[in-house]
């Protein structure tokens, strides 16, 4: 095909930067659909993109353009019909994590989408950071034995992410990142153990109402080749306190990496090697996810998408299991 068509499902924030990405594929993209239940965010992306129609009915949207491909960006309560509706039509889409709050639904999705052959990418672009590839590189071949992570900050703004029941949590909603970049660099998880607290967060005095979400969580899990990673998870800090990422700790050498930052190596002869990350251009990972599956749509060949549904789904099942962990007390077998 000459140009993709493309259409986006919400047109919020983390819309925006796809948004910002598919708008300079002048060559072989049109952004022809912008659908939001709030109709001025559509008509806002439609106003810059210069091109295509704004609309409240997603499905309008989707029958009107008839679009080759979707972006789905919209809250974790709102994924199911949305998705189906897509699905079922033949559309190939980007959607953002977690791809949904029920895991039943989402392996119904991920059936439907292998029996439709339809190309998808999952919003972990984290996969597609020079530093990620790096750190790859720099584990090969090493023996691996503690791995700790983490994610602790404060609490996005967004009316949704502080309720259980419209996010999911912290872990399944923003730390899925990390849980992802583990099992990524790792391979499969075998098991997790999970406990998590509350009662530092008072709703009140940080103007959160109707929060309910852990403040924290600390989550051990036991992958197949053995390797023993702890993930500490939290959303209780005030101000930029904390430095999350992964550090892997080898026979040989620690490599550091710092979320979105830099990667650092050291070895055991005292070599010390950093890597900036890279954030201009199409080393930039969400430009990076968003040309490789454009391609691939383009041209059928979806060897380069690093984070396709029928993989991204194995993320979203373990951090499901993390937070079934901390509500039971349990081992949760994967």
């Amino acid at each position: 095909m000459e140009k993709v068509k493309v259409g986006f499902i919400g047109c919020g924030g983390r819309a925006n930067a796809h948004f910002q990405k598919l708008v300079t594929f002048k060559d072989d993209v049109e952004l022809v659909g912008f659908a939001d239940v709030i109709l001025s965010r559509a008509e806002g992306f439609r106003e810059r993109a210069g091109e295509g129609k704004a609309f409240e009915d997603y499905r309008a949207m989707l029958d009107e353009t008839k679009p080759d491909a979707v972006v789905i960006a919209i809250e974790p309560c709102a994924h199911g019909q949305v998705d189906l509706d897509v699905v079922e039509r033949g559309i190939h889409f980007i959607i953002e994590k977690p791809m949904n709050l029920d895991l039943t639904k989402a392996e119904e999705i991920n059936d439907l989408v292998t029996e439709k052959r339809l190309i998808t990418s999952v919003g972990f672009q984290d996969r597609y950071q020079d530093i990620t590839q790096k750190a790859i590189e720099k584990l090969k071949g090493r023996r691996i034995g503690l791995v700790e992570g983490s994610w602790v900050g404060g609490i996005p703004g967004v009316w949704w992410w502080r309720k259980k029941e419209t996010s999911g949590g912290q872990v399944i909603e923003q730390n899925i990142h990390l849980f992802d970049q583990a099992r990524y660099m790792l391979g499969e998880p075998v098991s997790v153990y999970a406990a998590g607290g509350k009662g530092i967060v008072r709703p009140a005095e940080r103007n959160v109402p109707g929060y309910n979400v852990d403040d924290y969580s600390s989550a051990v899990i036991k992958f197949e080749s053995g390797v023993v990673a702890t993930l500490f998870t939290g959303c209780y800090t005030i101000g930029n306190i904390k430095t999350n990422g992964l550090t892997f700790y080898c026979e040989d050498c620690v490599v550091d990496y710092e979320l979105r930052r830099k990667l650092t190596f050291r070895d055991n002869q005292g070599n010390v090697e950093t890597y900036d990350h890279i954030v201009d251009g199409n080393v930039e990972q969400t430009y990076a996810l968003d040309r490789v599956f454009i391609d691939a749509v383009k041209s059928g060949d979806t060897t380069k998408i690093l984070s396709p549904y029928s993989d991204a789904i194995k993320s979203l099942r373990l951090c499901i299991a993390v937070q079934e962990s901390i509500e039971t007390g349990n081992v949760i077998m994967l």
